[in-house]
This record gives C-alpha cells, structure tokens and sequence, in this order.
C-alpha cells in the first residue's frame, strides 16, 4: 500500500508547483476520513487540489448514478435546495418534509465546498452533523450518509464571527495555501502536461477499508504518547491567556487516528515520531498562533528524539534502513532479516541495553547511549574527576533549578554534553564550568549563569543560549549558532565565531588571532555602561578578521561600528545598520583608531546614521536606504542568503536562519577526531525522511 501511495503523490503533484505538501496533506486527511479547510487567496489551486484528491479515489457507490463527488461555491445567497437537494414534491403530497438528495452532498463519499464560512445559516446548522457525526437530518429522519472526507476553502478565516466557530472547529486539519514564491515563478512558464491518472492509481473503497483497519492495530508506543501529552500540556500553557485557542478531547480523539492513518499507510505497525509531525496543521485555530505552535511541536520532539547509530551503507537511505532486534544476551543487535523476519523500509534501530559505566547514572557515556542529566545533583557530581573529566556523553533530559545553591562547585568538564534543548537555572552571574577542554557543548539554554569561565584545546560550543554573557574567555574554540543576550564572550584568542546573535557586543573586550564572521550584534540597551565599546568587538588584534556581520541598534557608551581599536587586522564586508547613539558618542562608523597593518574592505553604513567628527574615526562607505536590500547584501557583499542569512522584510536588515536551541545550520567541526566513529544521525531526522506524509 506504501508503495501504491507514493505512485498516487508523484501523478498528483504533476504539472504543479509548490503543491506537494498540499496534496499529501489533503490526501492523508482523506484516508482518514476526517475534514480539511484550505486557506489562501484567489487563484492559489484550491479548487484544482480538490478535483485531484477527488479523482484518486474509485467510485463505488451505485445509489449515485456513478457520481461519488459534489462540488459547490458557496454565496451567502446559497440555499439548502443548492448544497442537500431539492424538495421531494411526491413526499410533500404526503404531508412529509423530504429531500432528494441523490447527486448532492448527502449522497457522495467526497465533496469540495469553497468559499465555506460564507454559507448561511441554514447551511451551516445542517453542516454541523454532516462534518462530524457523517448525519444528515432529511426531514424527521436522520440519515448516515456516506461521506468519506469534506474539503472545504476560504480566502480567510473566520473572526468575530462566533456563529461560524463551531464549523470551523469540525475542521481537522487546516492548511494554508500561498501564491508560488518568486524564485519559482519561472516553473509556471513551464509546460505543465495533461495530468492523467490511470485506474491502477486510484485508491479503491477496499484500499481505504484496509489502510483503516490496519489503523485500528497501531499502538502508540509509551514515549510517542508521553511526547503527545507534553504537547497538549505545552499548549495549554503556552495559549492560557488567549481564548481563542483551546484543545478538546475529541481533537485529541481525532490526531490519535490520524497518527495511527499516517503510521499504517507507511507500513508500520507502531506509530513513530514523525507521525507527530503532522499535527502542526490540527493544533491552532488562530493564523497568528501556528507558527507558535510548530515550534512547540518541534521542540518537545527534538527533546524526545535521540542520536542514533546509522550503518555507513545505509546513512541517508530512507528506502534501506535495516531493522535491528536485541540477541538472546541482551547487547548484541541482529538484523531483523537475519532472524527470520522480513526487513523494513521503515526507519528503526533497537539499541541495545548498555550496563552504566558510572555509578549513580543511567547510561554508558556513548554517543548511542550518552549518561543522563536528570537533577541538579547529576549536574554536580561532574565536579567528580572520575565523571566530568573522562571524555563521556552526557544528555541532559529536564530543565534543572539550581537557584537556590549557595555555593556552586568548580567544574571542569571534558567530554561532549547535549542539553537536549533545556535549561539551567542560577542567579550567581557565576559560570557553570569552570573550564571545558577538547570539549563539545550543544542545546543547552543558560539563565543567570555563563558557560564556562575558560574553554580551550578545540572546544566547540553550538546552539546554546544565555540569558547573559555565554563564555568569559576562549582559546582555540569554534562557537557557532548561539544566541546570547549580552555578549557571545568577554576575550578570545585562537578562535573562531560564527553565526552567532547577541544582544551587546558579540566579544566585549579582544579577540586576537581569532575570526568573527557571520554575526548578527541587534544592541539593545542594558548591556553596558559609559564605557568604549565596539560593535563586534573592542580591541581586534594580531592578525584578527571580522567579515560578513552586521550591527544595529542602541549603544549606550562611547561606540565604534565594529571594532574599537584595530591592530594588524582586518574588517570586511560588513554592514551597519540603525544605530542609536549621541554625536559625541560615536567614534566612527568602522572604528576609531587603528595601527599597524590594517585593512577596512567593502565596509559600509545606511546613510541616515550620524556621521562622526572629524578625525574621531573611520566611517563606512554609506549606502542609501533604498539601496539597503537583500540584493545588495547577496551581490555586493556576497553574503549567503541560501544557507545563513535571511532578510526580515518588516525591519529592513538581515537575519541569522539558523541560531539557538534546536537550530538547523551545518554541524562545526568536532572537537576531536572522529572520522573513525560511526555515522550518527537523530532519530527524528531518519523517521521523517522515511515518512511520505512528510
């Protein structure tokens, strides 16, 4: 059937663009039997979706004359006589109120409504039981009707309307559909084809009949349902004070079959997390909320999911990957062929049980089976030399409050330490570690606390964030992808920075023989006092470089655009952008002294920045306004808008794409050798590579 699907998706989406999603979304809704609204403007192909998904399944009901689909635009002038029948006239001689429903909705297994929320009310109290009981009350009797699946379009959604809040909210899943992004529009001159669909495509009733009942045996294994729950809760939490948005138990009724509809069509008995996946597009009833949403979803399921270890020949196959059951002895894993079974298409690795290398903490120390941080005291005891200073995996699983110790231990820390996307809680300002050597620090959020006081010997610290400064020195460190409201560190030296956000100066003080680039410095005020600042660093020296960063915002000390003092370095291709300071406090829009061999390349500032004094400093070459755009950035500057930045439209400067817990930018290089480990890869990322829905 899996196979079948996917044949059925690539005839779907032919001719069509940026459709793909769209279709597998309305189709995946369909086999469950469930309601789909599709938002977005005119001539966006809505309707065309409709008309597709409804050919991919046979007709077989012979009540209708060979007609299973119904089709409607909805005015608010529409009758009940247009959308359920004609009045019987025999029937009303009998004195009975009575409908001829044959070739209307109450007759067909899938009909398309567009235009929906303009539908009057007589429509709308009749749709009620149709959308979600399949009922239709034909004069005194209330008849089951066949339909499998309504799809519905809108160019809005409703608001305000409290009348319209109960259709909508019969509405499963809801999806928006947009205009073809620029860069595709060359793809709609195209010749698009005659689409065709031959009989052996279509889903026929038994098909629909058997993907169901294969449903019906999915379970839902302990830590799929666990991550479900924590997205309810999350989202109660999360939307407490916004009306709009709740989640009822038949909602949740509903994404449980949907997720069972979406495991079984891919072959597998078990539902996994990439099923979750698709409940971004049932869990938000307000536009404004489903971004919000999503990135709920994805954080609770990166915290759940896990890295795993992948066979060099089947890394990146999402057709071949082999299934692994556990031996007899309780370590050794077989391949599932090798013990009679048939192998899987279906990404899946069983790992073996490992005994804890460490006593009072669960786990190995491997990168498949890493020591767990589950409290505050399995944090501490990382002060224990035979612990933290071994080279082991560590995974942190909860946020830990360590507010209220008084007296936190020295730690220094060597091994790799993944915060699974949570947080640690202090209110000393003091440093978590207080050194890290050959070490790699990844997902950890910090509040009231910095990293580490000194991290050394090809440290690599990525996607963390902090609440305050995130290091206070660093030797031969690569930092990339963190997010810090203050600054990425205080000095440096050997290393390298990049795709880093902060709120103040990216590295308060020096970098020497180090590298800065692809920065984002947004300087807010409360980050320093009347002090000299610069907005990347202050003292960039011996053979140092900043390239491709950009600063804007409030400095509330004397300021220099990117460097303070330069000393036998290097600025280039950097922008500045809205600066906010006094005339007497700017020192110069690149910087304000220089000494020895210097070099300020493809430097340049928007134009309605306050020029400096004469001979206070160095300016940027200045750049109208108009001119400040994306396009500039990309061909001027040759900044990456494909892979690290983006441009935020409503602010009129560049962005980071990816920064922060969870984010998605290329992997720094390891703190050690590893080109003799095997290939890991997070369970999340197989799972859904193996998912058609997806």
């Amino acid at each position: 059937m899996r196979t079948k699907i996917l044949s059925l998706l690539s005839a779907l989406d032919h001719g069509l663009v940026e459709r793909e999603q769209t279709l597998k979304t309305a189709l995946l809704t369909v086999l469950a039997g469930e309601n789909l609204v599709m938002i977005g403007p005119p001539g966006t192909g809505k309707s065309l979706v409709a008309r597709r998904i409804a050919s991919c399944v046979e007709s077989g009901s012979p009540k209708t004359d060979g007609i299973d689909y119904f089709e409607y635009l909805l005015t608010k002038f529409s009758t009940p006589e247009e959308i359920f029948g004609p009045l019987s006239i025999s029937e009303l001689k009998a004195d009975r109120f009575r409908r001829n429903t044959s070739g209307y909705l109450p007759s067909v297994r899938l009909a398309f409504l567009d235009e929906i929320f303009k539908a009057s009310s007589s429509i709308l109290n009749a749709l009620l039981t149709i959308l979600n009981e399949r009922i239709f009350h034909n004069g005194a009797q209330a008849e089951k009707i066949p339909l499998q699946a309504l799809i519905a379009a809108s160019n809005e959604l409703p608001s305000d309307q409290e009348e319209l809040n109960a259709l909508y909210d019969r509405f499963l899943v809801r999806i928006f559909v947009s205009y073809v992004k620029d860069e595709n529009l060359h793809l709609l001159l195209e010749p698009g084809g005659e689409f065709t669909l031959h009989a052996k495509q279509r889903l026929t009733l038994g098909d629909l009949e058997k993907i169901r009942a294969a449903a019906a045996t999915v379970s839902i294994p302990e830590e799929v349902g666990n991550a479900i729950c924590k997205i309810w809760l999350a989202h109660k939490e999360a939307f407490k004070d916004d009306r709009r948005e709740s989640l009822s138990d038949r909602r949740l009724k509903k994404v449980l079959h949907l997720i069972r509809i979406a495991a079984a069509s891919n072959g597998r008995s078990q539902a996994d997390f990439s099923d979750i996946v698709l409940l971004k597009d049932c869990l938000w009833n307000h536009p404004e909320n489903r971004e919000k949403m999503w990135q709920l979803i994805l954080q609770v399921l990166r915290r759940c999911s896990a890295p795993i270890a992948v066979t060099p020949k089947l890394a990146g196959s999402a057709d071949a990957i082999q299934t692994y059951e556990v031996a007899d002895d309780g370590e050794t894993l077989i391949p599932a062929s090798a013990a009679g079974k048939k192998s899987s298409s279906v990404t899946t690795l069983i790992r073996a049980p490992q005994k804890p290398v460490v006593k009072g903490y669960k786990g190995s120390g491997t990168e498949q089976d890493p020591l767990l941080i589950e409290t505050m005291e399995d944090l501490g005891d990382l002060a224990r030399p035979e612990v933290g200073m071994q080279g082991y995996h560590f995974r942190q699983t909860r946020d830990i409050d360590c507010s209220e110790v008084t007296t936190w231990p020295a730690i220094p820390f060597k091994g790799h330490y993944d915060g699974g996307g949570h947080c640690i809680v202090r209110k000393d300002n003091k440093w978590l570690f207080s050194t890290l050597e050959a070490c790699r620090i990844e997902n950890l959020r910090l509040s009231g606390c910095e990293l580490a006081d000194h991290a050394k010997n090809g440290s690599v610290i990525t996607r963390c964030e902090s609440d305050t400064t995130l290091l206070n020195s660093a030797t031969e460190c690569n930092v990339s992808h963190c997010l810090t409201s203050r600054s990425v560190a205080n000095s440096i030296t050997g290393s390298h920075i990049s795709t880093c956000q902060s709120a103040g100066p990216t590295i308060l003080e020096s970098a020497k023989s180090s590298t800065v680039s692809d920065c984002a410095c947004y300087l807010a005020m409360g980050w320093g006092s009347s002090r000299y600042y610069g907005g990347i660093v202050r003292y960039l020296q011996d053979n140092s470089v900043i390239e491709k960063c950009f600063v804007a915002g409030e400095a509330p000390g004397y300021f220099s655009g990117f460097a303070h003092e330069v000393e036998n370095s290097a600025i280039r291709q950097c922008a500045l952008g809205d600066i906010s300071v006094k005339l007497e406090n700017l020192w110069g829009q690149i910087a304000r002294a220089r000494s020895g061999t210097y070099s300020f390349d493809t430097v340049e500032s928007i134009d309605r920045n306050i020029k400096s004094a004469e001979g206070r400093g160095y300016d940027a070459h200045p750049i109208s306004e108009k001119l400040f755009t994306q396009r500039h950035f990309e061909h001027t500057l040759g900044w990456d808008f494909d892979t690290v930045w983006k441009w935020d439209s409503n602010n009129n400067h560049p962005v980071l794409r990816h920064v922060g817990i969870g984010s998605a930018g290329p992997n720094p290089p390891a703190a050690e050798d590893s080109a003799s480990a095997q290939p890991i890869e997070e369970l999340l990322t197989m799972q859904m590579r193996a998912n058609i829905w997806i």
